[in-house]
Protein backbone atom coordinates (compact mmCIF):
# COMPACT_ATOMS: atom_id res chain seq x y z
CA UNK A 1 0.00 0.00 0.00
CA UNK A 2 1.61 3.10 -1.24
CA UNK A 3 0.90 6.39 0.81
CA UNK A 4 2.34 9.83 -0.89
CA UNK A 5 1.78 13.10 1.06
CA UNK A 6 0.97 16.14 -1.06
CA UNK A 7 1.17 19.16 1.00
CA UNK A 8 -2.06 18.17 3.73
CA UNK A 9 -4.07 15.72 1.42
CA UNK A 10 -2.41 12.21 1.72
CA UNK A 11 -2.77 10.15 -1.16
CA UNK A 12 -3.05 6.22 -0.67
CA UNK A 13 -3.54 3.37 -3.04
CA UNK A 14 -6.02 1.09 -1.80
CA UNK A 15 -7.10 -1.58 -4.54
CA UNK A 16 -9.35 -3.48 -2.36
CA UNK A 17 -12.98 -4.84 -3.67
CA UNK A 18 -16.44 -2.67 -2.57
CA UNK A 19 -20.21 -2.84 -2.84
CA UNK A 20 -21.64 0.22 -4.71
CA UNK A 21 -24.97 1.69 -5.41
CA UNK A 22 -25.09 2.74 -8.86
CA UNK A 23 -28.01 4.76 -10.54
CA UNK A 24 -27.92 4.99 -14.61
CA UNK A 25 -28.99 9.09 -15.82
CA UNK A 26 -29.21 10.10 -19.08
CA UNK A 27 -27.31 6.51 -20.00
CA UNK A 28 -24.65 7.00 -18.20
CA UNK A 29 -23.82 4.83 -14.97
CA UNK A 30 -23.68 7.48 -11.55
CA UNK A 31 -22.48 5.68 -7.83
CA UNK A 32 -24.20 7.07 -5.15
CA UNK A 33 -22.88 4.97 -2.26
CA UNK A 34 -20.36 2.34 -1.66
CA UNK A 35 -19.24 0.08 1.53
CA UNK A 36 -15.44 0.30 2.74
CA UNK A 37 -14.32 -1.02 5.45
CA UNK A 38 -17.39 -1.55 7.07
CA UNK A 39 -18.77 1.96 6.32
CA UNK A 40 -20.73 3.16 3.84
CA UNK A 41 -19.69 6.02 2.04
CA UNK A 42 -22.38 8.94 0.16
CA UNK A 43 -21.31 9.99 -3.25
CA UNK A 44 -21.57 13.96 -2.86
CA UNK A 45 -20.62 14.40 -6.57
CA UNK A 46 -18.99 12.66 -9.40
CA UNK A 47 -16.15 14.32 -10.48
CA UNK A 48 -14.79 12.83 -13.45
CA UNK A 49 -14.93 9.32 -15.41
CA UNK A 50 -12.72 7.56 -18.16
CA UNK A 51 -12.41 4.42 -19.56
CA UNK A 52 -9.64 2.27 -20.09
CA UNK A 53 -9.25 -0.88 -22.20
CA UNK A 54 -6.86 -3.38 -20.30
CA UNK A 55 -6.67 -6.44 -22.82
CA UNK A 56 -10.02 -7.23 -24.15
CA UNK A 57 -11.45 -6.09 -21.08
CA UNK A 58 -12.75 -2.48 -20.11
CA UNK A 59 -12.75 -0.76 -17.16
CA UNK A 60 -14.58 2.41 -15.99
CA UNK A 61 -12.97 4.98 -13.65
CA UNK A 62 -14.75 7.41 -11.47
CA UNK A 63 -13.24 9.85 -9.33
CA UNK A 64 -16.04 10.98 -6.49
CA UNK A 65 -15.86 13.01 -3.71
CA UNK A 66 -17.90 12.42 -0.37
CA UNK A 67 -19.58 15.10 2.22
CA UNK A 68 -16.13 15.39 4.13
CA UNK A 69 -14.26 16.16 1.30
CA UNK A 70 -12.62 13.36 0.50
CA UNK A 71 -11.64 12.27 -2.54
CA UNK A 72 -12.03 8.36 -4.10
CA UNK A 73 -11.19 6.45 -7.19
CA UNK A 74 -13.64 4.04 -8.11
CA UNK A 75 -13.46 1.00 -11.35
CA UNK A 76 -15.82 -0.77 -12.24
CA UNK A 77 -14.90 -3.89 -14.19
CA UNK A 78 -17.58 -4.90 -16.92
CA UNK A 79 -16.21 -8.32 -17.80
CA UNK A 80 -17.26 -9.26 -14.26
CA UNK A 81 -19.08 -6.74 -13.12
CA UNK A 82 -17.19 -5.90 -10.50
CA UNK A 83 -16.32 -3.01 -7.99
CA UNK A 84 -12.87 -1.70 -6.64
CA UNK A 85 -12.05 1.67 -4.39
CA UNK A 86 -8.37 1.86 -6.41
CA UNK A 87 -7.17 5.13 -4.33
CA UNK A 88 -8.23 7.85 -1.64
CA UNK A 89 -7.10 11.12 -1.20
CA UNK A 90 -7.59 12.55 2.16
CA UNK A 91 -7.16 15.90 3.83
Amino acid sequence: MAILSLGITMYQDIEEPVDVIVIFENGAMKPLRFRWNGRAIKVQRVTGTWKADVGQNRIRYFAVLDNCSNFFQLAYDERNSSWVLNKIWVE
